[in-house]
Order: C-alpha cells, then structure tokens, then sequence
C-alpha cells in the first residue's frame, strides 16, 4: 500500500523513505518535473564567525506531477568559487536524488577513489544510497580549476551547468524561471576591542 500510494503521486509523509521505484518515475523523467522560479541566494557564515562568509547557497522549488515537491540547491564556496554543488533533493524523505559535483574534492568512502578536483555524478539507489558515482559527459565546463575566479567571472558558467543537470535530470525549464546570479556576501563588521574565543 505504502510504495502503491507514492506511485499514484501522493505525498510522502516526513518519516517515509525513499524507494528505488520513486526514484526511478522521477528521474526518468515520468513526473513532468519543470524549475520555475529563481534561486534566491543567501549567506552561510562560520560557526562562531558571524563576520566570515564561507559560502553562497540558494534553493528552488522543483515543479512536479506528484503531490510531493522536490527541490533544486545550488551552493559555492567562496575560497574556491570553480568548485561547487547541485543536489536535486526530495525533502518529504530528505533524499539527495541526484547531485553534481563540479571540481569537487572528496574521498569515495565506497572504493576508496580520491577525487580530486574532479567533476563527477552521484545517483541515488536505495541498495548504494548516493555511492553511485560517475564521471558526466554532458556538463558544459573546463574540467580545471579557474585561476582567480570569482562569483561575477563565474556567472555564464554556473547558468550554463544548472541548464545541463536540469536536462540530465529530465526535467524542464519553464517561462517563469531565470537565471538569478550569486550575490557576494557582504561580512559582518568585527567589532574591535573584542577578542574572539574558541
């Protein structure tokens, strides 16, 4: 009853789990799944540092046939703007279905694999969870770090990549979606006299 109500597109409730056929209706593109609105982008600061931005993230709704939506976030790190994330995310069962790593870095816990500044794919499976991962071929970037990018240098990039992950996704892009780029964060002013303390 539990897998035949999520197939009929009903909502899953928080507590639910994601299951492979789920998986598969959406990202075989079975759900109509479209972006239609913007990302609207925000700060994240260290923990105990409110005045030392450490990256941009944004997130928008994912417009689908079931009752369930699903979410499309995008997040950059400011000392490295050329290394950044997508994840498409089903949030009823907090599942990352699908996230793109573009010149990610970060040990495969499975295999052992280092990559290392390496854009690579992870698909979510409920027998490897997000341990599928490949190496895409439809992601149009230069494969190498960026010599003193920015988030303004890297605008036309970061556009181009979310049109790619969205058309891997077999999703769509919709009339009331546009590209809205990463504001730089703007850091909190330290106030002096004040020492920090761990």
């Amino acid at each position: 009853m539990f897998v035949i109500s999520m197939l009929r597109g009903e909502c899953m409730d928080p507590d639910d789990v994601m299951i492979d056929a789920l998986a598969d209706k959406i990202l075989g593109g079975k759900v109509g799944g479209a972006l239609h609105l913007p990302f609207r982008w925000k700060q994240k600061n260290a923990p105990r540092r409110a005045y030392s931005p450490i990256h941009v993230e944004a997130n928008t709704p994912v417009r689908t046939d079931l009752s369930c939506r699903l979410d499309l976030r995008f997040r950059i790190g400011l000392d490295k703007p050329w290394e950044y994330s997508l994840i498409l995310l089903h949030p009823g069962s907090r599942t990352v279905l699908r996230r793109l790593d573009v010149r990610g870095t970060h040990l495969d816990r499975e295999t052992g694999e280092h990559f290392i500044n390496r854009t690579h794919k992870h698909r979510w499976s409920e027998q490897r969870g997000n341990g599928d991962v490949y190496a895409p071929d439809d992601i149009r970037h230069a494969p190498d770090p960026i010599a003193n990018a920015t988030l303004t240098s890297m605008d036309e990039e970061y556009d181009r990549v979310v049109r790619d992950f969205v058309l891997e996704c077999k999703m769509d892009i919709s009339a009331g979606y546009v590209w809205i780029p990463p504001t730089p964060p703007i850091p909190a002013p330290m106030l002096e006299g004040f020492e920090e303390y761990p």
